[in-house]
């Protein structure tokens, strides 16, 4: 194989890496949806506690370990969430799609004694540190992980190349 074969075959490689990572992205990013994980580690805490979503997103909660539920405790006027109050155990999602601006406060109710308390903020306006908080699918990171590093090892091997050289046919000259 020539270097000029090899060098293409890889860039063709690096495109197509760098292709899939911002479709994979853009598909996470388009699905309008937050994920907020319930006793992660066996803790009696939600994760995050405090989520700030647009109006229209749906947040999933999803079970990290036994015995929680997901509880209201206030919501705005005029919205219609009703959380899940059976107890359920790890592996278990529940969704819900937040339509009404404000603040949606919740607790899990068998560890609100030990401060097993979040809160859902639907807001247009996020605060400047936090801004919205959405979930990167791990395949998308390990894509994106895989096209760094094929377009460094392409990088590294034609500085190789160029370099020290290759296969140039210059010993196939006829005279």
């Amino acid at each position: 194989m020539t270097r000029r074969r090899f060098l293409r075959a890889g860039a063709g490689a690096a495109a197509a890496g760098v292709a899939a990572t911002g479709t994979a992205a853009a598909a996470e990013e388009s699905s309008g949806s937050s994920e907020v994980r319930v006793g992660p580690g066996g803790s009696n805490v939600f994760d995050p506690e405090t989520l700030y979503v647009e109006p229209g997103t749906t947040v999933k909660w999803v079970w990290d370990s036994g015995g929680h539920n997901v509880v209201p405790e206030s919501i705005p006027d005029g919205a219609d969430w009703e959380g899940h109050e059976g107890l359920e155990d790890s592996g278990f999602e529940y969704e819900h799609t937040f339509e009404t601006k404000g603040t949606y406060e919740y607790v899990c109710t068998p560890h609100a004694s030990l401060g097993m308390k979040a809160s859902v903020e639907v807001t247009d306006d996020p605060p400047e540190e936090t801004g919205y908080q959405s979930v990167l699918p791990n395949s998308a990171k390990t894509l994106g992980v895989a096209a760094v590093g094929s377009m460094t090892s392409i990088l590294g091997l034609t500085y190789f190349f160029m370099r020290y050289g290759g296969d140039y046919g210059e010993g196939d000259v006829e005279e």
